[in-house]
């Protein structure tokens, strides 16, 4: 039983290293030609993993930036800064709630600005941070927080919220263009290389049918160079991601917000993945039109 298991492993580890070399030979053949796929498809990796990239870190920021920006609450003269608290305290959508009176506020405006010597112009002020920076919710805790007894004014900065939630809408927009677009332009290159391949193994391809060879022998080289480019140009696309990451990961620690929730190794391997995978569709289309078995 051992010894079949064992026999039957050393033949498919043969044929497999038989279509190896033929993967190689094919790819000799195709010569210069080589360079250019590998280089048009880590061109396209590299625009495509750096637009992903950046959309992801805008929907980090935007999720970030809704987390950490908050209402400011302004509050009437004489109106009780504990009763408002107990209010918007009660409502939902509120994750915490800071007080900060006029008393405490005036000092350090004056320390920061040279201002006259005159009477405590400010309100008492409540900032409440959010639970959840949807539009929706937002606008209903203030307009609720607007209705209670003592509140002046409320603010909250929604345009920049909105701003940011735009260009992360752009930008997965054009993600999706360019993986089309791009992506179409990739297979339709790698289908005509292999159909060249094809085409000067003609007579090869002819007698390994009449040596009845399977099937997916003479198919799988093939296929196996087209995941080739793939795998090539996405890992010369590591490089230039690599690069945005550093640059976004500067920007990041400038504004004191966190990464996005897959890492730079992540990205790379989704890049790899996503670039055989297409290298290999290229070939299996080219494949199923132009070598009829």
């Amino acid at each position: 039983m051992l010894f079949n298991i064992s026999s039957a492993l050393a033949s498919d580890f043969r044929i497999l290293k038989r279509i190896l070399k033929e993967t190689v030979k094919g790819i000799e053949r195709t010569g210069l030609v080589n360079l250019v796929i590998i280089a048009t498809m880590a061109s396209i990796l590299s625009i495509f993993g750096c637009l992903f990239r950046v959309s992801l870190e805008i929907y980090s920021f935007v999720d970030d930036l809704g987390s950490n920006m908050e209402i400011s609450v302004y509050l009437q003269d004489n109106a009780s800064s504990t009763r408002v608290t107990k209010e918007i305290k009660a409502l939902d959508n509120v994750k915490s709630i800071n007080i900060i009176s006029k008393e405490k506020a005036w000092p350090k405006m004056r320390t920061h600005m040279q201002l006259p010597d005159l009477a405590n112009p400010l309100p008492d002020k409540i900032r409440i941070k959010l639970k959840d920076n949807d539009n929706s919710k937002i606008d209903k805790l203030i307009k609720k927080v607007k209705k209670i007894r003592g509140v002046e004014d409320t603010q909250y900065a929604k345009e920049i919220l909105d701003k940011v939630k735009k260009i992360g809408e752009v930008t997965n927009a054009a993600t999706i263009m360019v993986f089309v677009v791009l992506g179409g332009l990739t297979l339709s290159i790698i289908n005509n290389t292999i159909h060249l391949v094809i085409q000067s193994r003609k007579q090869e391809i002819e007698i390994m049918r009449m040596m009845g060879v399977s099937n997916w022998y003479i198919r799988s080289p093939y296929i196996f160079q087209g995941a080739f480019y793939g795998f090539s140009g996405g890992i010369i696309s590591i490089f230039a991601l690599a690069w945005v990451e550093q640059y976004l990961s500067n920007i990041f620690k400038i504004f004191q917000i966190s990464g996005t929730y897959i890492d730079g190794a992540g990205i790379a391997l989704i890049i790899l993945v996503m670039g055989t995978a297409v290298g290999a569709l290229g070939s299996i289309i080219s494949v199923r039109k132009y070598l009829k078995i």
